[in-house]
């Protein structure tokens, strides 16, 4: 028993890897959404604030954005992703 509760302690914890699957989710959001973008914009999704809801996370993105004619830019993007990560609306 005492064999038990040592190994138990020693396992180590899973890594939270939620912001960074957030993150992730909308870059490529964002990337499958410029397709059809002509004006030669990039998105990089630098930062993401989060709230667990039920099914799906709140999420506020700090994206930067860079024109490839030149200049950038960074600003705020609000969207729901699934929990399962399978979904994004975008708000803002």
């Amino acid at each position: 028993m005492l064999i038990g509760i040592f190994s138990a302690c020693l396992q180590k914890q899973p890594v939270n890897d939620v912001p960074d699957k957030l993150k992730k989710t909308m870059q490529q959001f964002l990337e499958q959404s410029a397709q059809g973008n002509t004006t030669g914009t990039q998105f990089t999704v630098e930062e993401v604030a989060y709230y667990a809801g039920p099914d799906f996370y709140e999420c506020e993105f700090t994206v930067r954005m860079k024109r490839l004619s030149g200049g950038d830019t960074t600003g705020q993007m609000q969207a729901r992703i699934k929990k399962d990560y399978s979904s994004v609306s975008r708000k803002y």
